[in-house]
């Protein structure tokens, strides 16, 4: 093996060394080489037969789906349970409130009218979590609702879980309370309408919603510059029931970090707090706070509607300089400073009512 590799390395320096010398007859030996596979290529080519005029025969056969009738004997006796649910909603009633999860069950609508248990469902205040459980022609067999203790000293940490249940044909009821737990959670929305419409959509708390706002406010108008197209995602903390966030406590959660993303531009903001006992605050990406000296609106959503400039005096009807900014909001908008300041006035002034003065 040894004595072989010599020589077929020295055979190899003499090939290169002629392809050297005759250059041209070395290519005219390999195209002849190329045009001979070619030709035979050519010749054999056209011996194939025509795939067109090959005989061609169609062949049908019955398929047996084997046990297909003990399938659909099986599939019959299955019954299938359809699950839904909403929130209460001010006005509802028994029948109102089955019919949109739909339920089709006037027998449940008269215990639900009736059962002491039962009523605290529809009594009280509205957006009561619902989750009920029915068969295809829309008889009830469970429903479930989850809404704010029944002790108000406990509605920071426990909730109230109806259960009616269909047993042997009855429909009884269970009332219970059950304690709260803390899960983090994840958002996001797109702006369509107002905030608040993409908060709800997104199944977010209200007061997740407010805290966005709270966060964001240095940077962003919410009034007046919040735009369609809009986005938001958030991470925060919630108590639920159930593993359902719950809506009714506005204290609820803390955002952990949020983005919001207005008029294409990105930011960004992370909670730190050294310790439990240490004051937390918002930082950026880069480290830097999010706390601004001043907020862009001193409401969090409203509209100007006078700024400074010469203006007909609506009292006086005559042209006097406004300075100053005049902001329309419902009643009982908080209204908030947009900077650190001390307290001069706080009170009644004529002219303007209310008055606090920093």
């Amino acid at each position: 093996m040894h004595e072989l590799l010599p020589l077929a390395q020295a055979k190899l320096l003499r090939v290169q060394a002629a392809a050297h010398r005759h250059p041209r007859r070395v290519a005219i030996a390999v195209l002849s080489l190329l045009g001979g596979f070619a030709l035979t290529a050519f010749g054999i080519a056209p011996l194939a037969p025509d795939a067109a005029a090959l005989p061609q025969r169609l062949i049908t056969e019955e398929l047996q789906v084997i046990g297909l009738e003990a399938q659909l004997d099986q599939l019959s006796l299955h019954s299938l349970e359809l699950n839904r649910h909403d929130l209460t909603r001010s006005g509802d009633t028994a029948d109102t409130l089955l019919r949109r999860l739909g339920v089709l069950d006037p027998g449940a609508a008269v215990f639900l009218r009736q059962d002491q248990n039962a009523r605290r469902l529809l009594d009280g205040s509205s957006g009561k979590m619902v989750q009920v459980r029915s068969t295809t022609d829309g008889t009830l067999l469970e429903l479930v609702a989850r809404f704010p203790a029944l002790d108000s000293a406990r509605q920071s940490t426990h909730f109230t879980r109806l259960t009616v249940s269909r047993e042997q044909g009855q429909l009884r009821t269970t009332l219970e309370t059950v304690a709260l737990k803390p899960q983090t959670r994840l958002g996001s929305g797109i702006i369509r309408t107002s905030l608040w419409a993409a908060a709800d959509e997104a199944r977010l708390p209200d007061a997740i919603a407010t805290q966005l706002i709270d966060i964001f406010s240095g940077d962003i108008d919410f009034h007046r510059q919040l735009q369609k197209g809009d986005a938001f995602s958030v991470a925060f903390e919630a108590l639920t029931a159930d593993d359902q966030v719950i809506s009714w406590n506005e204290g609820t959660g803390r955002v952990l970090a949020a983005e919001f993303v207005n008029a294409g531009k990105s930011l960004k903001a992370i909670w730190y707090q050294d310790s439990p006992s240490a004051k937390g605050a918002y930082f950026s990406i880069d480290g830097s706070s999010r706390r601004r000296p001043f907020l862009a609106s001193p409401l969090e959503f409203s509209r100007v509607t006078s700024g400074f400039a010469m203006r007909l005096h609506p009292i006086l009807n005559t042209w006097r300089a406004h300075n100053g900014v005049d902001y329309s909001a419902p009643t009982g908008t908080a209204v908030r400073s947009v900077g650190d300041g001390v307290v001069e006035i706080a009170g009644q002034q004529n002219g303007y009512g209310n008055v606090v003065k920093l």
